[in-house]
């Protein structure tokens, strides 16, 4: 492992100190665009057109980037939403895990989603709902098969991805996507303000800046554990697609992955979850770790299980 490398990992496995200074959200989008610098060094050369607008939200474009796939479509057709906090990330910062599927088969849209604190909640979630009604529309144009899209999201785009579902069942008692990827995300904001202090890379207290930055309310408000915030309290669970999730078990994020599953399989839904011993939070973003290697293989075979190769 080089240098670099070995400094991302330790920088997602270290303890916030406990008077961390609270990150303003346009410095911790720099320092995400740093470091997904170093992280897309390994993108493969594959096609891409940035920037496609697919509407006006609040007077601004909504765009997407597009990865296309190769060969002859229809493809399998994936919905990309980066995490970030819900502060920071881009289609840019998860170029090469975009790319990996791309270049697997899958014609990708990833979404530049608004983000907090200058947009809070429901903006971002609007947005991806706004992208995924896009999406179903313009399938055939982007050489997609309606019939076999798929959602992703990690991390703070796990939740949005997730919080997408549960917004489509609720107002279409139905959803397009028939399969669903949601490494390392967000699903229960109340859980998560019950994380130690000495948990690393966030914890309780970091996590109530992230819901004022996003939700814009405190700690103990009854909104945090409303479905489009917290999807775990969803209505619609029995209505979600076939799910796979992976997380690693140095990461504060594992108990929300293992709640979260818990919470489907009761709803009858067909959720995988993978579970890496020592692996911390985006640990699929960092391809120097084998374990990269292998959750990536394994969330591409569920989804062509699922939408075929």
């Amino acid at each position: 492992m080089d240098d670099i490398t070995a400094g991302i990992v330790a920088f997602y496995e270290t303890s916030p100190a406990p008077d961390l200074p609270r990150v303003p959200g346009a410095e911790i989008r720099e320092r995400w665009a740093m470091t997904a610098s170093f992280l897309n060094q390994g993108a493969p050369d594959r096609p891409v057109e940035r920037g496609r607008v697919i509407g006006m939200r609040r007077g601004e474009p909504l765009t997407v980037d597009l990865y296309a796939a190769d060969g002859e479509g229809p493809h399998p057709g994936i919905l990309f939403v980066h995490g970030g906090a819900w502060v920071a990330g881009s289609p840019l910062t998860h170029d090469t895990l975009t790319k990996r599927f791309s270049e697997r088969g899958f014609a990708v849209a990833s979404v530049d989603y608004a983000l907090a604190p200058e947009h809070q909640y429901p903006e971002g979630l609007d947005d991806c709902v706004a992208a995924a009604d896009w999406l179903v529309a313009e399938a055939s144009a982007l050489g997609m098969d309606r019939e076999r899209l798929a959602i992703f999201g990690d991390s703070a785009g796990g939740n949005l991805a997730a919080a997408t579902l549960d917004a489509l069942l609720d107002r279409d008692g139905a959803t397009p996507f028939r399969a669903a990827a949601l490494p390392y995300g967000v699903y229960d904001f109340p859980g998560m303000l019950e994380l130690p202090e000495d948990a690393p890379f966030v914890n309780g207290r970091t996590f109530a800046w992230q819901i004022d930055d996003y939700v814009g309310v405190g700690p103990d408000d009854a909104t945090l554990a409303t479905a489009g915030v917290s999807p775990r309290f969803s209505d619609h669970l029995a209505g979600f697609p076939p799910t796979f999730m992976t997380v690693g078990t140095h990461d504060p994020l594992l108990q929300q992955s293992r709640d979260f599953d818990e919470a489907l399989r009761a709803a009858g839904v067909e959720s995988e979850l993978l579970v890496f011993e020592g692996m911390m939070h985006a640990f699929l973003q960092i391809e120097a770790l084998p374990e990269a290697g292998e959750g990536l293989a394994a969330m591409v075979a569920f989804l062509q299980r699922h939408l075929g190769s």
